[in-house]
């Protein structure tokens, strides 16, 4: 997907708002601009709320570690929502080219070790877009 002159423009401001600590931009312009072409704005918003959720959650249980209190719980709503938004990265890229479903497929949703750390590198962009749009908002 050639990704059009405001797509890319989106991507520099979110950029921006997160420092330069974007990893996975182009994938994250291919959703952005999926998203637009196919009035799935609500979807992606839905995914970006979620992705958040997932990294503050990584976050915090780095942080607690495996022994410390709440953990379990927090383990299990980390996968919940893990699931929850690759389902919504499905659905957002259901009327996305072939191209772009198996790329998405191969790069995120296949659930292996590398797939996980591309999946959580996409949740860091997705959370940036998220911190952008209420940035915007204020």
């Amino acid at each position: 997907m050639i990704l059009r002159q405001t797509t890319k423009t989106l991507l520099s401001d979110i950029n921006e708002t997160s420092g330069k600590s974007l990893k996975r931009s182009l994938d994250l312009g291919v959703l952005l601009q999926t998203a637009e072409e196919h009035s799935q704005q609500a979807l992606l918003d839905e995914l970006a709320f979620s992705a958040k959720f997932v990294i503050k959650s990584f976050d915090l249980m780095q942080r607690i570690g495996s022994d410390g209190n709440g953990y379990e719980k927090l383990s299990e709503e980390f996968s919940n929502q893990t699931i929850k938004s690759q389902e919504l990265l499905k659905r957002l890229l259901e009327k996305a080219d072939a191209m772009t479903k198996a790329h998405f497929n191969n790069s995120y949703l296949e659930m292996n070790t590398l797939t996980m750390q591309n999946l959580m590198q996409l949740y860091h962009d997705l959370s940036w877009y998220k911190n952008y749009l209420i940035d915007q908002r204020n």
